[in-house]
């Protein structure tokens, strides 16, 4: 029985994310050796702009795995998906059209078996937290998660420090008063909500360039 798995975060141009997955994996109907997932990534501004997805498992990445079912496949395909609009690859439309997210050996390094997906600097990974915690905690001052094994495998599975990383920038930006940490979990402030304006900024510039390369392929 399908059962809808669901993401919140956010990318690392800074477009706040939503991603539906309908798991589990099916074989492929075309009588290859993939194994597809269906989904939809939306951007989770408020906005009717989405992609559908159809996330291509490629068979060495399906050995790599533990099972189909595993957390680990669940964070590879959110990264695939995540990358994959970073990189510009999927459209963001107000209506369906099924796009091909492969998840494939371009993201899984079979010599140090690591998955791949970016290599942030500590700069980088501190505008994420900030990024992450902005459009999920928000005005309601949600909990948000930072030591979250899913975000430091999109940001740098090949160093083994990076949740310490995620940590080390939340308690940097806490120290700032940007956040409010409790264990593991951040919350926005009243001096993080008023950058308003720089985090929409960020999300509106890389929303732009999306079109704008889409456009051209198009033109």
């Amino acid at each position: 029985m399908a059962t809808e798995k669901v993401f919140t975060g956010v990318t690392l141009h800074g477009m706040p994310v939503r991603i539906e997955l309908e798991w589990p994996f099916h074989p492929s109907e075309g009588g290859s050796d993939w194994y597809v997932l269906h989904g939809t990534l939306r951007l989770a501004d408020g906005g009717p702009l989405y992609a559908d997805l159809a996330l291509n498992l490629a068979q060495t990445v399906r050995e790599a795995l533990p099972s189909l079912d595993s957390d680990l496949a669940l964070w590879v395909c959110i990264n695939a998906a995540r990358k994959a609009l970073d990189e510009k690859q999927l459209e963001l439309l107000k209506s369906g059209k099924r796009q091909p997210v492969p998840v494939s050996s371009r993201c899984y390094s079979i010599r140090d078996k690591h998955f791949r997906f970016a290599e942030a600097t500590p700069a980088q990974v501190e505008e994420f937290v900030a990024r992450k915690v902005f459009w999920g905690s928000g005005s309601e001052r949600q909990p948000v998660l930072i030591a979250d094994p899913c975000d430091a495998q999109y940001l740098g599975a090949a160093d083994p420090n990076t949740l310490d990383k995620l940590v080390t920038a939340a308690k940097d930006l806490a120290a700032r008063g940007l956040v409010e940490l409790t264990g593991d979990y951040a919350r926005a402030t009243d001096s993080l909500l008023a950058q308003a304006q720089t985090f929409q900024a960020a999300k509106d510039h890389a929303l732009d360039e999306l079109h704008a390369k889409h456009a051209y392929e198009r033109a």
